[in-house]
């Protein structure tokens, strides 16, 4: 029952929603860079096909037109599409559009009583490729994953379907025979193909979690927290929510590490950081700004609920034992709190505010959290609605 309740805990992370912003934005980046090569690819193939010089009947020729218009209305409805959609759920659909109409190209073959044309076509099952490949620049691993074993299963129905209605072992080209071994390794490579795609994509998340993580606590650094907290203030007016904003500095930290020395400190950090973290909510954004300061963002919490938690945070870190030398250390924190919008228009705006508190903190003697004044609020509401 563990091993069950395991597996299903790591299929939920695996299937989890993306929650970095920057790759959200590289993958919605991504998708219009495919949108543009698959518009590219159809034009160039569209041009080469039109002056080939060949002699063809009426209804060839009729055939091809009309072919290369609707590959061209394909390609350019998903090149719109991707130019003005920020839908999540687009790279699967184009990516599952991609491989089905390969595979619709190969099944005209089919229907047309020429199974050759389908199994031992290279031009269209090149695309495949095309397609996998393509699922790379979109960040998501799940995303090539799905996109290699929707050709493959595409490709071994394709053959299934001709094996039922011929026998392949008795295909004569031109321009070649139909060889079972060849098909086979084909679908290897196809899924080879697919493994590097996944590899590629797993890299490359791998590479902005490391760069976007302190390697010392292993909080957000600075940039992806910043980039995240803007996603929330700059997105459309209707998904906009309150905010609020806490800056946490540690209470005599340089003296501690004079005391007991750099690995202390930085052990120390590891901890107090540590336990901030399992103390917020799943949906706060928790990064160190640099040295022993940190900052927690409280998406959708108004200013008064956050110094509550704010104080709450202070109590948690003072409990927090620092083993030096055999025995245990302790230190406090100070904290200021800002709200958006009633502190300021932008992040910065807020940010300066809970600075201040922060050093208003201090001058209190540490240890304590400062808010807003009471009121004060109140009056920066009215002057902002005013």
């Amino acid at each position: 029952m563990r091993f069950i309740r395991r597996w299903a805990e790591r299929a939920q992370e695996l299937l989890a929603a993306e929650t970095d912003q920057a790759l959200l934005r590289a993958r919605k980046s991504g998708e219009r860079i495919v949108a543009m090569l698959r518009l590219g690819l159809v034009v160039t193939f569209v041009l080469v096909t039109a002056f080939n010089p060949k002699e063809a009947t009426r209804t060839a020729v009729l055939t091809e037109v009309g072919v290369s218009a609707i590959a061209l209305a394909y390609a350019g409805l998903l090149f719109w599409w991707a130019s003005r959609s920020t839908n999540p759920w687009l790279p699967w659909v184009s990516s599952a559009l991609d491989v089905t109409v390969t595979s619709a190209g190969l099944a005209v073959f089919l229907v047309a009583g020429n199974p050759l044309g389908a199994l031992n076509n290279r031009v269209l099952f090149e695309a495949y490729f095309f397609a996998i490949a393509n699922s790379a620049l979109r960040y998501d691993w799940r995303l090539c994953a799905f996109t290699t074993v929707f050709a493959g299963a595409q490709v071994l129905g394709l053959t299934g379907y001709a094996a039922m209605h011929w026998d392949l072992s008795k295909l004569r080209g031109p321009p070649e025979d139909f060889v079972a071994i060849r098909h086979t390794l084909r679908l290897v490579l196809l899924a080879a193909a697919g493994a590097s795609a996944i590899s590629v994509a797993r890299w490359a998340r791998h590479l902005r979690l490391m760069v976007g993580t302190d390697e010392l606590t292993g909080l957000s650094q600075r940039r992806p927290f910043l980039e995240r907290v803007e996603e929330q203030l700059t997105g459309k007016a209707q998904d906009r929510r309150i905010l609020s904003l806490a800056v946490l500095d540690v209470d005599e930290f340089k003296k501690f590490n004079d005391a007991f020395g750099h690995l202390a400190g930085d052990r120390a950090l590891q901890l107090l950081a540590e336990r901030l973290r399992s103390a917020v909510r799943a949906t706060d954004l928790v990064a160190r700004f640099g040295g022993e300061e940190f900052v927690v963002a409280f998406p959708g919490m108004d200013v008064a609920q956050a110094e509550a938690r704010v104080e709450h945070l202070r109590i948690k870190l003072a409990q927090v034992p620092i083993p030096v030398d055999g025995a245990s250390q302790w230190l406090t924190v100070s904290a200021g709190v800002g709200s958006w919008p009633v502190d300021g228009e932008t992040f910065t705006e807020v940010l300066a505010q809970a600075d201040a508190r922060l050093y208003e903190a201090k001058r209190r003697g540490r240890n304590c959290v400062v808010g807003p004044k009471p009121g004060s609020l109140d009056v920066l509401e009215g002057g902002r609605k005013g």
